[in-house]
């Protein structure tokens, strides 16, 4: 499967190691053009950069909950969109794994109404 890669560098703010961010997320989602790129028959790798030291889940919502609901599953966009972590320091790529575990787990229960902590 070839997967053209996406770069999102620029919207992680001028001399800022994280992206964070709802509204920012979705800034990016405009620019980026990800509701044409959704339904575009094309995969794609979202490049996290070197010297990110967190990756919000308040950003990625912005950035990717709309292409999840309409893929209708976390796992439906997750073969559409791939991430690529191009930090090479082991522990600094652990915790940037660990962000995206827990974006994934928000999406979630944000796709099921769930607060993650309903009884």
């Amino acid at each position: 499967m070839n997967r053209q890669k996406i770069e999102i560098l620029k919207y992680r703010g001028q001399g800022s190691t994280v992206f964070t961010g709802r509204p920012e997320g979705k800034m990016a989602r405009t620019d980026l053009q990800l509701d044409a790129k959704d339904g575009d028959g094309i995969y794609y790798t979202i490049l996290i950069p070197k010297n990110t030291t967190s990756f919000n889940s308040s950003f990625f919502l912005g950035l990717f909950f709309d292409s999840i609901k309409k893929m209708g599953s976390i796992d439906k966009f997750y073969v559409k969109y791939s991430f690529e972590i191009e930090e090479q320091d082991p522990e600094w790529k652990a915790i940037l794994e660990r962000n995206l575990s827990e974006c994934r787990r928000k999406a979630t229960n944000e796709l099921n109404h769930s607060t993650g902590i309903d009884f």
